[in-house]
């Protein structure tokens, strides 16, 4: 019971850390540093591991990716999101469903605050067939987010690849229907606004090249990942420095695109996210007490259900549930012969998603509802039941299986 009562306390301070909106690496760092009093026998062992974790190859290898992935996004950005967009509207000519492709697009890249991004074009397009500021705010968020739950350049699935030390390409395979899922959702809430048809203006085969041409970087990346052996830091990195260096602008900006993409509070949350795994992975207390709970199905479902939720919510950031939680939960979801139930993976995912998608501070949804001027409780009506089946079907699965 004492155990369970340390680490209500760690998780708790955590929350209270956000309330005051201490920095979350930072928050991360001083609940690993509570583990640690907690459950190590000393002050030598605390630091040992906490200085082989930040110098160790996956936290290193994370940083360079979570680094290349902004170093990209910022390059994307610099050659013209919007000319690409109008492209795509071009390719599709019918607005009702052409207005979900900007934000899809932008989703191609895990940007902070990158519904932003396409919002003047969805906000345009909604004009046109008369859509509800909270009708604009939902398409544009939701169809921003539908390819994290499988897609290789969050850091959310970077994080889970390297805590359980698996392939990222397994995640994808098996998480790949929740894409699939909210796609579908996403489609059913379109098919029921009026539409409009457009012009185009110019060649199709031109709007085909600019796209193929804009999303070539992205596409290229997943290509190397999925078909080589190379190693995924490589690749994301020298592709990311490849298009800043034949970027068509001057020096100065290359170099201010360069420094720009670093990010101290990411690399903090990084840091934090795997100093925080490592020390709950290398306790044989915290091992052993949650291996004593793997045939309790009331418990582990609190562990991948409601715990992720509820983190999810207070933090908006699924890297957050991830480096928190999936340590912890790794003995309920790693079967016996040291194998992944990718079942209980995909439930504690899309629980966590599930309340990432519905916190308030989440920068995604934050700032588009501030761009269109909706109101808070009518797009929670449109979001809620929209979130649902992304929680409920993982469930029905594992529940079956």
């Amino acid at each position: 019971m004492f155990f369970w009562v340390k680490i209500f306390f760690i998780l708790v301070l955590f929350v209270v850390s956000l309330r005051f909106k201490i920095n979350i690496g930072i928050s991360l760092l001083i609940s690993s540093f509570l583990v640690g009093l907690f459950f190590y026998s000393g002050f030598k062992e605390i630091t040992d591991v906490f200085f082989k974790s930040i110098t160790s190859y996956t936290t290193i290898k994370t940083v360079v990716i979570i680094y290349s992935v902004l170093l990209l996004s910022n390059v994307i950005k610099e050659k013209g999101i919007k000319s690409l967009s109008e492209s795509l509207l071009e390719i599709f000519k019918d607005v009702k469903y052409a207005i979900i492709f900007p934000p899809m697009f932008i989703g191609l890249l895990p940007m902070p605050g990158g519904a932003l991004f396409p919002s003047e074009i969805v906000n345009e397009l909604g004009d046109k067939i008369d859509m509800k500021p909270e009708e604009k705010t939902f398409v544009n968020y939701w169809f921003r987010h539908i390819w994290e739950y499988f897609w290789p350049l969050y850091p959310g699935l970077i994080l889970t690849s390297n805590i359980l030390n698996i392939p990222i390409k397994q995640i994808m395979k098996h998480q790949f229907y929740l894409t699939i899922l909210a796609l579908l959702i996403g489609i059913l809430f379109i098919k029921k606004l009026k539409n409009v048809k457009v012009e185009r203006k110019i060649p199709l085969s031109g709007s085909l090249l600019n796209v193929f041409l804009g999303f070539f970087p992205v596409l290229l990346i997943v290509v190397l990942i999925l078909f080589t052996k190379l190693r995924e830091e490589i690749i994301v990195f020298s592709i990311s420095i490849f298009f800043l260096i034949v970027l068509n602008v001057g020096i100065k900006k290359k170099l201010e695109i360069f420094v720009k993409s670093f990010s101290l509070d990411m690399i903090l949350l990084i840091v934090g996210v795997m100093v925080f795994k490592d020390f709950f992975s290398n306790s044989e207390i915290i091992k052993n007490n949650f291996l004593l709970f793997q045939n309790y199905k009331a418990t582990y479902y609190i562990l991948l259900i409601f715990i992720p939720i509820l983190i999810g919510i207070f933090t908006g950031v699924n890297q957050a549930y991830v480096g928190i939680l999936l340590p912890i939960v790794s003995t309920i979801i790693l079967k016996a012969n040291g194998s992944v139930d990718f079942v209980k993976l995909t439930l504690f995912y899309a629980s966590g998603f599930f309340g990432v998608l519905l916190s308030p501070v989440h920068l995604c949804l934050s700032l588009t509802r501030e761009y269109f001027k909706a109101d808070w409780s009518k797009v929670y009506r449109i979001l809620f039941p929209s979130t649902l089946p992304i929680l409920l079907i993982p469930l029905l699965v594992d529940l079956i299986i």
